[in-house]
């Protein structure tokens, strides 16, 4: 699945658009991801699978939508298919915790493309449940939990949140402004510990380890929430890492989310 994943971000990140119509068109077609499951990931990976293909879709130039619509339909369809099936998987609901939040980015995601505002008010429900688990001081608790690997939990959970708030905009929504503009919390904890990681003891006293993505393509979280806020801080952070991509994204979301960076504000 991956492999698909890579190949269709691909296509869409070099322009290749009929290629990235064929590659969804086909998976439409087969109804792909939609067979049994064993095994609590394969409902994870297909959520994050789901997202990625949504958030190509709503980035498709309006020239190829307009000479696709039946291969659209088909494909919204699809989509919708796989957005139900999260919403309605125990193994994710259970949780609580990142998960959630990332299946409620796909159900808004899905929910936009196919114009389905039930979808969308399930993925804003789940988006609003990591939004009112932040606490007063940016942190979550049951990603504190998480031990060695509580600020990389923390930074990949902060993903889906502003990525939902984003599109909830469009459902003239602002996510951003909830829970005492509860992402702002969570977003400065994680960018004072990318600045400083010994920041994190704050939080909790445990020694952190990190992922070699955690600080890089984790952190595309950054070009949307640099665009709305002009936080300083940010674009020192961002320059030397760009292009972030991140696989569950669409690809390349320097490209389709940022905005251009002064030679001053990168320094």
């Amino acid at each position: 699945m991956r492999d698909f994943v890579a190949k269709l971000n691909h296509a869409a990140d070099t322009g290749q658009w009929a290629c990235t119509m064929d590659l969804l068109d086909g998976w439409a077609k087969a109804d792909a991801l939609m067979g049994p499951i064993s095994g609590y990931q394969g409902y994870y990976e297909r959520s994050w699978a789901g997202t990625d293909f949504a958030l190509v879709v709503l980035h498709l130039p309006a020239n190829v939508k307009d000479a696709n619509p039946g291969r659209l339909n088909a494909i919204s369809q699809w989509l919708e298919h796989i957005a139900v099936a999260t919403r309605d998987a125990d193994a994710i609901n259970h949780l609580h915790n990142n998960l959630v939040y990332w299946a409620g980015l796909n159900l808004v995601a899905i929910g936009t493309v196919a114009h389905n505002p039930e979808l969308v008010d399930a993925g804003l429900a789940r988006a609003r449940e990591g939004i009112h688990d932040i606490g007063p001081n940016g942190a979550l608790e049951r990603e504190v939990k998480r031990g060695d690997r509580a600020l990389h939990y923390h930074t990949f959970a902060l993903i889906p949140l502003v990525f939902t708030a984003e599109l909830a905009r469009q459902q003239h929504v602002d996510l951003y402004q909830e829970n005492g503009h509860a992402i702002a919390r969570l977003a400065n904890l994680v960018t004072e510990a990318v600045i400083d990681p010994s920041s994190f003891a704050k939080i909790t006293p445990i020694k952190q380890q990190l992922f070699p993505w955690t600080f890089q393509d984790e952190l595309s979280w950054m070009e949307p929430y640099y665009a709305r806020t002009r936080d300083p801080r940010l674009p020192g952070l961002i320059a030397p890492r760009r292009p972030l991509s991140e696989w569950r994204l669409g690809g390349n979301v320097t490209e389709i989310w940022g905005v251009p960076l002064s030679p001053a504000e990168k320094n």
